[in-house]
């Protein structure tokens, strides 16, 4: 199936079978494809966490407005971005990896590397939020449609609890919470949303 007819196909599921399973190895891979979406200077800030533990899920579900997908979908996924990436160490491993793998020599290596570590260094935390909400949010995607084209079903949620989601998941001020994916086989078709008319969303130089 082409990403064309995935994306005028997918619809956000939210009634799931609570007892189909996807495999570990599944996830897996739909996650190592994943990471092959564009992110900035190829950091690779976004990171996966699975939620399988049901008495986990059971203690998210209330401060994520009691929405079922939570509880009942396969897999619920929390995408996150590490404020870490940023660091020059990360940075300068990353791309001596690529040299070593031969994806360029030394001098485009320390090009890039340098490129980098400059262009993050005098970025405020603000800046820094935007950087991984960006790159998350392409990896996002990136997993739907991949997850889309395997047969499952999903849905991104923002509607949580974001103070209380990272108490009960101890996850640190390191990470930044992007949103959460609920994947799974669906029970129930998502409903059709109406979009605007291309001519209405497309600008051309300037915008009013």
């Amino acid at each position: 199936m082409s990403v064309k007819n995935i994306l005028e196909k997918r619809r956000s599921v939210r009634h799931y079978d609570a007892s189909y399973k996807i495999s570990s190895e599944k996830l897996s891979s739909l996650v190592e494809s994943a990471s092959k979406a564009p992110n900035g200077n190829n950091i690779q800030a976004t990171r996966y966490l699975i939620i399988d533990n049901p008495d986990l899920r059971n203690l998210i579900l209330p401060i994520a407005f009691n929405q079922q997908q939570v509880i009942e979908a396969s897999t619920l996924m929390v995408m996150l971005g590490d404020y870490q990436a940023f660091d020059k160490e990360n940075i300068i491993e990353i791309h001596e990896e690529g040299f070593q793998a031969g994806y360029y020599d030394e001098s485009l290596r320390d090009y890039l590397a340098n490129a980098a570590i400059n262009y993050y260094k005098h970025k405020s935390k603000e800046d820094l939020k935007l950087e991984l909400t960006r790159d998350v949010s392409l990896a996002s995607m990136s997993f739907i449609l991949l997850a889309n084209e395997a047969g499952f079903d999903t849905i991104t949620m923002s509607g949580y609890d974001s103070k209380k989601l990272k108490d009960i998941l101890h996850i640190s001020d390191r990470y930044l919470d992007v949103m959460l994916i609920a994947v799974g086989k669906g029970t129930k078709a998502g409903h059709k949303t109406v979009r605007h008319d291309v001519n209405k969303i497309i600008y051309r130089n300037e915008i009013s």
